[in-house]
């Protein structure tokens, strides 16, 4: 029982800090990986981000011409 667990948790024990670890992050992105719609929209936030921040900066250009 206890080994299912650890499997289930993604529970770790560190024997430098003497305790036991939850990966979070190990598991946060398994989930994204597996996870093709979740992986979608972090990818298209990313470059509708990025593409906001250009025509942002290119708008204040053209303001600076005025």
């Amino acid at each position: 029982m206890e080994y299912a667990k650890d499997e289930i948790f993604s529970i770790r024990y560190n024997e430098k800090k003497d305790k036991l670890e939850y990966s979070f992050f190990r598991r946060f992105l398994k989930r994204i990986l597996n996870n093709k719609f979740m992986t979608l929209l972090i990818i298209m936030g990313v470059l509708f981000s990025a593409l906001n921040f250009t025509l942002i900066y290119c708008f204040f250009e053209v303001l600076s011409r005025i």
